[in-house]
């Protein structure tokens, strides 16, 4: 008996452990994926001297 619990407690440590692993990578690829999205947009909008792509890269992402 004491060993399922001890295997219980081993496996849902292990899936907390992958899921806050999960959570964090999909959090920085996220962020470097809208970081250099932003850096596009803001150099569209440089050479252009407007703000027309920020307004259609909103409109296209909601």
């Amino acid at each position: 008996m004491a060993d399922m619990i001890t295997d219980l407690l081993i496996y849902i440590a292990i899936g907390i452990m992958t899921f806050a692993i999960g959570t964090i990578l999909g959090y920085h690829i996220l962020l470097m994926y809208y970081t250099k999205r932003f850096m596009v947009i803001a150099k569209q909008c440089s050479d252009v001297e407007s703000v027309i792509p920020i307004i259609d890269e909103l409109t296209r992402e909601t």
